[in-house]
């Protein structure tokens, strides 16, 4: 055997991985094109029709917040979406804040449903949670919003 004394391997300390942000964002970036890939080939029904039941109703829900400001100019945006997307928002914020989060809760269900463990009974509908929660609040909202009754004095700046 020759072996020779040179072959030294520098250790690194403990904590420290230089390459960790960069593994970290390759992994968001990989994830994010597995994501559109299957959304557009369809490729998992039940998470692709969940994704655009979740686009379907925020879509609803940003027209019919719309609409409702559009008929009275004192109403303005409550609950945590106001600290989003402002308190009378336009339609270009309501379709960044979109984008933005249907995109986020996409990516995080379809991770959760490619890399859950399937021998779990409990894992098998966990996948379902990111999409599902922003489902509901955004029917939820849409029929309070198609269920407000407004009417405006003749100025039409109170609403009540």
């Amino acid at each position: 055997m020759n072996v020779s004394a040179q072959e030294f391997v520098r250790s690194r300390p403990a904590g420290r991985n230089p390459s960790a942000i960069g593994a970290l964002a390759g992994g968001l970036a990989a994830e994010g094109r597995a994501t559109v890939h299957d959304l557009v080939t369809f490729r998992d029904p039940r998470w692709t029709v969940l994704t655009l039941a979740q686009i379907a109703a925020s879509t609803a829900d940003a027209e019919t917040s719309l609409q409702t400001f559009h008929r009275c100019p004192t109403c303005v945006e409550t609950g945590i979406s106001r600290f989003v997307v402002g308190r009378r928002p336009d339609a270009h914020k309501y379709v960044i804040a979109g984008i933005v989060e249907i995109g986020i809760e996409a990516v995080a269900a379809h991770y959760l449903r490619n890399q859950g463990a399937i021998r779990k009974w409990y894992w098998r509908y966990i996948w379902t949670l990111p999409q599902s929660l922003s489902l509901y609040e955004h029917t939820r909202a849409d029929f309070h919003n198609i269920g407000l009754r407004l009417t405006c004095d003749p100025t039409g700046l109170k609403c009540f």
